[in-house]
């Protein structure tokens, strides 16, 4: 049953998308609300999904999966339930559901608490590396990075990676718009002196 429902889900997302891509305008307040409300929960199995795939062995077909995930959320996000909010934007509330994305557990902090300055300055560089000119969704950036580490590095939670991104812009190497304490719901570029260099 369950596999059924989930492509039925993802059957009904490509023909939304295929509607919001295409006739932007045409689309009825009715339908864009029934269609934001079944993005928000695609957007929340996918979250669910992130966690199993973040517990896999770390090798290329996990890498692969991220990217790709990585990939269908932002597309998700951009492509699908952004058109909505521009043309209805009283259908986003804007206020993020769940925890913070920096929140770490005991054990991830205590992951955390044994890095060496070296590391999270790589850390940095490869947050840095992920990123461009033009504004990106933290949750891209982070997922990204956090692919591209050192090996020894592989275990560091993406909290830490999110946190790292705060900090960042907190240094000014990053600008930011959004609520940098939940990656879905921010986004960060270089810094303009920095992208200047």
């Amino acid at each position: 049953m369950r596999k059924m429902l989930d492509a039925d889900l993802c059957q009904r997302i490509l023909d939304a998308r295929c509607i919001v891509a295409y006739a932007p305008t045409m689309i009825r307040q009715q339908d864009a609300e029934a269609l934001y409300q079944a993005y928000e929960r695609a957007l929340g199995a996918l979250s669910e999904a992130e966690a199993f795939l973040w517990n896999m062995s770390k090798g290329p077909a996990r890498d692969k999966l991220l990217h790709a995930h990585s990939d269908i959320t932002v597309d998700m996000l951009s492509r699908l339930r952004a058109p909505l909010v521009l043309q209805f934007p009283e259908l986003d509330s804007g206020t993020p559901k769940g925890p913070p994305s920096t929140l770490l557990e005991p054990g991830e902090q205590e992951a955390v608490s044994r890095l060496t300055a070296a590391q999270t300055r790589e850390i940095d560089e490869t947050l840095l590396a992920a990123c461009g000119p033009s504004w990106k969704k933290v949750a891209s950036v982070v997922g990204t990075a956090s692919t591209q580490v050192p090996e020894q590095l592989a275990e560091i939670p993406v909290g830490y990676f999110a946190q790292r991104v705060k900090a960042l812009v907190e240094a000014g190497r990053l600008e930011a718009q959004g609520d940098l304490d939940h990656m879905r719901y921010s986004e960060v570029r270089l810094a303009q002196h920095v992208n200047q260099r």
